[in-house]
């Protein structure tokens, strides 16, 4: 079978068998016609190479737009689309991919360094350009190598919630909340209301699974078992999978929008029932009335991964709930499990102190 599920749920995979070798990608979509037309275009494109020996040329604009077309209906799409607009803006896009030199992307480092842009956006700019020179490659287009340049970034920094900072935070999400110059809640319209109840289910749903933003923002009812308190968590970032446990409040809140739901397919949507996309502005209001400095709001996944740590699991259990596909990515939290394990080694040797002898001089 050529297009399938893994285990029956999540997006549709597309494998097939050209030439001896075999070909496997993530369509991105639940839509099983999407998946077959993108797996025909795929067959298409491999048989033209076959069949005039060398590679077809492709622009890096082209590239670009193809790269965009796979991350529609994502949870990466808005990140996707910001970067590509700013590369488009800045580079020149109709040159063909193979053309592109490691002088041209050095010039382009320096000229956002000149704009004063942070090296992490500077990062995810080149990201877009790497996904599109990866899509021309995977589609059988000709492509060089190239050397991306080196971005220094400043060190980690690591925020996360004190108990009393959430509970501070939840007040301040709390639908019911009074609000000045507002209703209350019982004659507040439907819509507002809605929104002050999704930033509350969505924060919450970050604090207890430790999930990027978008992953949660974007997740589908098919991703979601309820009986068995389980999500099935995409992670467009590092295209892997993740089965989730839900706690209980997390798995009550699931319960009752689904009871409540306004759309079939997505949990959190706009006003128009699609995706809820990236709307911060309510969250980030809160985290300054509830007085909480210094804080993003990926920094909720932080404070998951930062409990779990001080709780006793170690750098790689705490790597397979974050998905991270890379141990070093988790190294940032190494410090909160060496102090755990100096405390158990004092414990230890208080153990091992011959009775009497733990007095001073």
């Amino acid at each position: 079978m050529s297009v399938f599920k893994r285990n029956g749920v999540g997006n549709y995979y597309i494998q097939f068998n050209f030439n001896g070798k075999t070909y496997c990608k993530s369509s991105k979509t639940t839509n099983k016609r999407t998946a077959e037309r993108m797996e025909r275009e795929w067959r298409d494109e491999l048989h033209k190479i076959d069949e005039l020996g060398e590679r077809p040329r492709i622009t890096l604009r082209d590239a670009l737009n193809g790269y965009l077309n796979e991350k529609q209906g994502t949870g990466s799409q808005n990140y996707a689309f910001t970067n590509v607009k700013t590369v488009t803006e800045r580079v020149n896009v109709d040159v063909y991919v193979d053309q592109i030199r490691d002088s041209d992307l050095t010039k382009f480092k320096v000229s956002r360094e000149k704009e004063g842009i942070a090296p992490q956006t500077i990062k995810h700019n080149f990201q877009a350009i790497r996904s599109a020179v990866n899509w021309a490659k995977e589609h059988g287009y000709s492509v060089k190598e190239v050397s991306f340049p080196k971005i220094k970034l400043p060190k980690h920094r690591l925020r996360y919630l004190s108990h009393e900072e959430e509970a501070r935070l939840l007040t301040e999400l709390d639908p019911k909340r009074k609000r000045p110059f507002r209703p209350d809640y019982e004659y507040r319209t439907a819509e507002e209301n809605r929104r002050y109840q999704d930033n509350y289910d969505l924060v919450v749903c970050l604090l207890d699974t430790g999930a990027r933003y978008s992953e949660i923002a974007a997740i589908k009812w098919d991703s979601i078992n309820i009986d068995e308190g389980t999500l099935n968590l995409w992670r467009p970032k590092v295209r892997n999978e993740s089965i989730i446990y839900m706690t209980n409040r997390v798995k009550e809140i699931f319960k009752r929008r689904f009871q409540n739901r306004l759309s079939e397919e997505f949990v959190f949507t706009n006003s128009t029932g699609q995706p809820r996309g990236y709307q911060a502005k309510g969250i980030r209001a809160a985290i300054k009335r509830a007085g909480i400095e210094n804080f993003k709001i990926h920094d909720l996944r932080h404070t998951c991964a930062s409990r779990l740590v001080q709780a006793g699991l170690n750098l790689y259990e705490v790597k397979e709930v974050l998905g991270h596909t890379d141990i070093k990515t988790t190294q940032i939290y190494a410090h909160l499990e060496r102090k755990d394990i100096t405390a158990k080694a004092r414990d230890i040797l208080e153990r091992l102190q011959p009775n009497g002898d733990n007095h001073v001089s």
